[in-house]
């Protein structure tokens, strides 16, 4: 995986998805975003770091959708969702997001364990943290 910045969508594989996302029909949307988190949460701590990154990218579009602003300054953000209602965040939903975020985070994560010899650690990991904090005192715009 290719990262260029701490950002959400600022790797290749946050990219990916989020151009998967794009071509996707609006209405099976939500069903994306909801895959690629509730396989990071039954993965665990040892999943592979792309699909952190696709986790990571799917929780900040969760919030993105909750707050109706973006929640990435990232050209990759997937901004054609902006004023649409395409993911419908449930309360559900936004629960399962934060449960990602936290194996992402968890001690030994993969993804964590990406960033442990790099001077970024602790920036890389308070993006993260803010995100998910973000994601807990989002309400619907």
């Amino acid at each position: 995986m290719a990262t260029w910045q701490l950002g959400p969508f600022d790797n290749d594989d946050a990219v990916e998805w989020c151009g998967i996302l794009e071509t996707t029909a609006p209405a099976q949307r939500t069903e994306l975003v909801r895959d690629v988190l509730e396989a990071v949460v039954s993965s665990g701590p040892a999943l592979p770091a792309g699909e952190a990154a696709r986790a990571i990218a799917a929780a900040a579009t969760v919030l993105q959708s909750l707050t109706g602003a973006p929640a990435s300054d990232s050209a990759y953000a997937p901004r054609f969702l902006l004023g649409r209602r395409d993911i419908r965040v449930s309360p559900s939903l936004q629960a399962l997001a934060m449960r990602a975020l936290d194996v992402v985070l968890a001690n030994g994560s993969t993804w964590r364990q990406r960033w442990a010899d790099d001077v970024e650690e602790e920036e890389a990991l308070a993006v993260i943290e803010e995100l998910r904090l973000s994601l807990g005192s989002a309400t619907m715009a």
